[in-house]
């Protein structure tokens, strides 16, 4: 078979002040088995050598196309932006720091069988690449199917694990203002198709201070108020973002209920509706959490409290 019987896949790269370890990761993604790819890079406007080692590799490779922005447009628009420059009929999402297997690529394609999306396992490694003896999988319980429900408050695909049909492009772009672009796409992918889950560690995911998702919960200088609050707003903007998907759908019905019995628990004291739904529907809502706290009608009862209460508790 020749390069041409392959269907041609996009790997979706950004970058931003990423020189530290982007030679590492763009060697892996170069040297990947898959034999008809496209990789498009898009530089926020770094102020490190970043853009010098992308024209490096763009110089060696004719499959390699880089773009920079004029101005800082933030990771979330700058991804939109890599995706829109994709012409494969499957894309693949890179980060600037991780480790792909060589076959990474090649598994995917091999799996994705009739799904919309398809993803995979991944390995923690530290700052100097070192394994951290954990994979996502040990921390998060990997959902399937075509049920959104478990990712309303939880997500478990990583945009770094992640490839999609080119279709689900018109679905999911423009990304929202708010959310993180991976979780509304295995949200938006699992609303209107199926995605599948390859259990296969292909990535070295890389931990570091720099990251933009803090999976290990490594990252602690807030007070637990804050963190409530915080968290609390960004769930009642997300559920609200979920609602608007489609209509129609029992995920984003559900998504309806529970951001009007809550979009305003961070200035009351009691949610009584919130909670009960909560408990109502916690088998699917807490699916992927492995923290078996979250199961209980305990916890259902905490989301009662509004943050007035809950500041009240504390004192």
């Amino acid at each position: 078979m020749t390069k041409k019987d392959f269907p041609l896949i996009s790997i979706a790269l950004c970058t931003y002040n990423g020189a530290r370890y982007l030679p590492d990761q763009l060697d892996t993604l170069v040297q990947q088995t898959y034999p008809n790819l496209e990789i498009v890079a898009v530089d926020d406007n770094s102020s490190d050598d970043t853009w010098n080692i992308l024209q490096e590799y763009t110089n060696r490779y004719s499959y390699f196309n880089i773009y920079r922005n004029p101005k800082n447009l933030g990771y979330q628009q700058n991804f939109e932006k890599a995706l829109k420059s994709c012409s494969g009929e499957f894309l693949a999402i890179s980060d600037q720091d991780d480790i792909w297997k060589a076959d990474k690529i090649q598994q995917l394609y091999d799996n994705i069988d009739e799904n919309i999306m398809i993803y995979h396992d991944s390995e923690f490694i530290d700052e100097k690449g070192q394994l951290l003896n954990m994979k996502m999988s040990d921390k998060l319980n990997m959902v399937e199917g075509s049920d959104p429900i478990p990712f309303l408050f939880f997500n478990c695909v990583s945009g770094h694990s992640l490839m999609f049909r080119k279709s689900l492009l018109e679905a999911i772009l423009p990304f929202p203002n708010v959310g993180i672009y991976d979780h509304y796409i295995a949200f938006t992918a699992s609303s209107i198709g199926k995605i599948k889950y390859l259990s296969k560690s292909l990535v070295l995911h890389r931990q570091h201070i720099g990251n933009s998702t803090d999976i290990l919960g490594r990252k602690k200088s807030k007070s637990r108020m804050q963190v409530t609050l915080e968290r609390m707003n960004r769930e009642n903007n997300w559920l609200k973002t979920c609602a608007e998907v489609s209509k129609s759908k029992p995920a984003s019905r559900l998504a309806d209920m529970l951001y009007k019995s809550a979009k305003n628990r961070t200035n009351n004291l009691f949610n009584f509706r919130f909670g009960f739904l909560v408990w109502k529907y916690q088998n699917t809502l807490m699916l992927i959490p492995q923290n078996k706290d979250f199961r209980t009608l305990s916890f259902a009862i905490r989301q009662i409290w509004g943050a007035k209460m809950k500041s009240l508790v504390k004192r």
